[in-house]
């Protein structure tokens, strides 16, 4: 019976090529646990009851258990099922660093406000790949922000 994997040689030779064995991340144990358990086809859902278990292991304490649900047709055709009470807690904590960061660069852009620009315009335009046609896009866009 052959199974698809690569042999040792292909493995050892695509790390070999990636920068040596040190570079390559080992799988653990856990994360075939997860695999095997959390990452579900739309097959898993539609032909089974699973869907309704998932649903039921959601009620009553939040839990940060995911499953990731994807299309065997599709393979970007991803999707992930989460407790709703932990995908908020998840959207309020991405809010949060959102703010930091809008704070951080606020606090920035005052401190530099006065500080000299020795850089040509054409560096600039060069180094951003810019046109006229983008130029005039990003004013419109920095006018309609004032």
């Amino acid at each position: 019976m052959s199974l698809n994997t690569p042999s040792s040689q292909d493995f050892y030779g695509n790390a070999l090529k990636s920068g040596g064995l040190l570079d390559m991340t080992p799988i653990r144990s856990d994360v075939l646990g997860f695999v095997k358990e959390n990452i579900l086809s739309v097959s898993d859902l539609t032909r089974t009851k699973r869907l309704g278990d998932i649903l039921k292991s959601y009620s009553g304490e939040v839990t940060d258990t995911i499953y990731v649900i994807q299309n065997s047709h599709q393979k970007d055709g991803q999707a992930v099922i989460a407790d709703l009470e932990y995908f908020r807690e998840l959207l309020v904590y991405k809010e949060m660093v959102d703010q930091a960061i809008d704070h951080i660069m606020y606090a920035v852009a005052l401190e530099r406000k006065d500080d000299v620009t020795d850089i040509p315009l054409a560096t600039v335009i060069e180094q951003f790949g810019l046109d006229v046609d983008r130029i005039l896009a990003l004013s419109e866009i920095a006018e309609e922000e004032n």
